[in-house]
């Protein structure tokens, strides 16, 4: 069984029939039209959907299948001949072809809102981590303060080295140095003002982000 077959199956029957509709009367694979979709968000039916249907809040455009050469101008319903786009984009464009200009400034797109997609996603995760961490910190007074912001401040440290890092000597060697050394400065009161200021910016960012994407219509 191939990654994209894996995925396919994964989508929901309504999901699925969108695309044997695409294919329908062709000469192409389901599978090669689902293939249209970025390969980051193939695996999550939830981003799948949200990049075709459209997601307002997180300005994630409804998608239409365009054809590169018109059907007004003898173009196929081949998956080689067409790509989701903008909706809004493809319908005023009209019985024209996409012009390359057209088609990078498509591929731009998609790239900026597979990543909103994703970063939305690691939203949540983050929300639930600082909330947990939040939550020791209130049970535990001072201490847990003094004690998180070092460990916090070194962790995204030599996170933020590691993934810059290629061998497996410079993840370990640099991440360490990094990690202890933002720890260092974090257990002064300067560097723990400073921690406090940023968490505190970040969670009030993500969070009404958060809240507004999952929770205003609960």
């Amino acid at each position: 069984m191939t990654t994209l077959y894996s995925d396919f199956t994964k989508l929901s029957d309504s999901q699925q029939d969108y695309f044997y509709h695409l294919a329908e009367g062709t000469n192409t694979r389901v599978l090669d039209f689902f293939e249209k979709v970025p390969a980051e968000i193939r695996s999550q039916p939830d981003l799948v959907e949200m990049y075709l249907n459209g997601d307002a809040e997180l300005g994630i455009s409804d998608k239409d299948w365009s054809h590169i050469v018109s059907k007004h101008n003898g173009g196929s319903n081949e998956a080689t001949n067409g790509f989701f786009e903008d909706m809004s984009e493809n319908r005023s464009r009209g019985a024209d072809n996409v012009t390359p200009e057209e088609m990078y400034e498509a591929q731009q797109s998609d790239e900026e809102e597979v990543a909103t997609l994703l970063e939305s996603v690691e939203d949540v995760a983050d929300a639930s981590g600082w909330a947990l961490a939040a939550d020791a910190a209130a049970g535990a007074g001072e201490l847990a303060l003094d004690f998180l912001a070092p460990v916090v401040g070194g962790g995204l440290a030599a996170k933020l080295v590691v993934d810059r890092c290629d061998t497996l000597e410079e993840k370990v060697g640099y991440g360490s140095a990094a990690g202890i050394a933002t720890a260092a400065v974090l257990c002064t009161p300067v560097g723990q003002a400073c921690v406090a200021g940023y968490v505190g910016f970040k969670l009030a960012k993500r969070g009404i982000k958060l809240f507004n994407k999952h929770f205003a219509n609960a």
